[in-house]
């Protein structure tokens, strides 16, 4: 998710500070058991099943191959978890935590989510999604500084602006301009277009104030697909070019960390482990920010580092939740969100390349995920997405997660458009019959 996804408190510039605040942050946490102590048997329920799951599900080639759940049951699940978490400011909380329950509203998060509540809208029908959408989008506005920025943080918890969560913001915005054609909404879009421009480095990276530990990051290519995409909306306004330009600049710097492994350099999170989420963000902003400014070079890039992952997870069937340099070594649990992020990497691929090997993995990556949503439970549990896998895992423990929701929702809702293009070509003969020549 974010600049502070693997600590939402954390401002260490070293690994000390981080363990330090890791350990802060648990203690906290622990004491919303002794305030809700009727907490504890859903944890106590969610570590039991993580651990016989972890000690005896298959893993093998086809564990994942036998659907259970049918993905609309799923990503109804994940919507109506998403809709539960809209605070009554109209933002949706970063999390529901398993020992202290919901989290406060999360600008940043909130505003990404709203593309998802259409996308929803619109293949299924279901107004409450617009619903939200429409009161997520007023409590954003209402928070956008007057330099066209967005703070970062939970809530009231940051007043500095930042670069990454105004980026991701952004994405909403825009799309709430196309799906509704509102003056005000292009206007809030711009400005916060026009202060990531402003403030973007020569090189086309980000950093200094407004970055997350003051240093440029690679996975700030979501921000660089952000500006494409305002570009794309914002038509002949006279800064639209400057938009694309921005996002080509960055889009340039990110391409120069690529190294011929496939990896990625400077994701730069100091004191915290390369997550996958994170992997998986860089290679989600560079692809469909080169999809948009057409760039084969940026494709080729994600499809090289892309099909390292897949090779890793058709072996083992298993992604770990950060790596080392060059995709070396790894923890021993999973990121859920990077999981989902990946399995939208290879679907977009597949439409970009038509390999069926991409949409093979991610078909498979869709169904893994699928068994591990629980489809019975308090609010804030049933139809939520994990941090890790088990729930124990360094990144976010113990905690269902909102853009875990979004991303794993954006994977169903591509495989679903995938499927029902499937079927329309069926439908239709690839060959015109011809009359019979007697």
């Amino acid at each position: 998710m974010t600049d502070l996804g693997a600590a939402f408190r954390d401002r260490g510039h070293n690994k000390d500070n981080a363990t330090a605040s890791l350990v802060s942050t648990a203690l906290i946490e622990a004491t919303g058991l002794l305030r809700r102590p009727q907490r504890l048997v859903p944890l106590i329920q969610k570590l039991a099943s993580d651990k016989i799951r972890l000690t005896f599900e298959p893993r093998h080639l086809y564990s994942y191959t036998k659907a259970k759940r049918p993905s609309e049951e799923i990503l109804n699940s994940l919507l109506r978890w998403i809709i539960a978490a809209q605070r009554s400011d109209g933002g949706i909380a970063a999390y529901y935590s398993l020992l202290t329950g919901y989290s406060e509203s999360y600008p940043e998060v909130t505003g990404y989510i709203v593309p998802t509540l259409y996308d929803f809208a619109r293949i299924t029908g279901d107004s409450s999604a617009i619903v939200a959408a429409e009161r997520a989008t007023r409590w954003l506005l209402g928070l956008q500084m007057p330099s066209g920025a967005f703070s970062g943080g939970l809530h009231g918890s940051d007043a500095q602006p930042s670069v990454f969560n105004t980026g991701q913001i952004l994405q909403g915005l825009v799309r709430v301009y196309a799906e509704t054609n509102r003056s005000d909404i292009l206007q809030g879009a711009a400005a916060a277009g026009d202060w990531l421009v402003r403030i973007q480095q020569p090189d086309g990276s980000w950093s200094g104030a407004g970055a997350y530990q003051n240093t440029a990051h690679t996975y700030y290519s979501m921000v660089a697909w952000a500006l494409a995409d305002l570009s794309e909306c914002s038509g002949s306004r006279p800064l639209s070019l400057e938009y694309a330009v921005a996002a080509e600049k960055n889009l340039d710097w990110v391409l120069g960390q690529f190294r011929p492994s496939g990896w990625i350099e400077g994701i730069n999170l100091q004191g915290h482990p390369n997550y996958l989420h994170f992997i998986a963000y860089v290679l989600q902003g560079v692809l469909e920010c080169g999809i948009l400014r057409g760039r084969p070079d940026a494709i080729d890039a994600v499809a090289k580092s892309s099909w390292v992952l897949l090779r890793k997870f058709e072996t083992t069937k298993f992604l770990p939740g950060a790596y080392e340099r060059d995709f070396k070594g790894g923890c021993n649990f999973t990121c859920l969100t990077g999981n989902a992020q990946m399995s939208c990497v290879w679907l977009r691929l597949f439409e970009m390349t038509d390999d069926l090997r991409y949409l093979n993995a991610a078909l498979k990556m869709n169904e893994m995920l699928k068994r591990l949503i629980p489809f019975r439970g308090r609010p804030g549990i049933a139809g939520g997405v994990s941090g890790s896998f088990p729930a124990w895992g360094r990144y976010q423990p113990l905690r269902y997660i909102s853009w875990g929701c979004k991303f794993f929702a954006d994977a169903l809702i591509l495989e679903q458009g995938l499927k029902r293009s499937f079927r329309a070509t069926a439908d239709t003969p690839a060959v015109k019959a011809l009359p019979c020549a007697s």
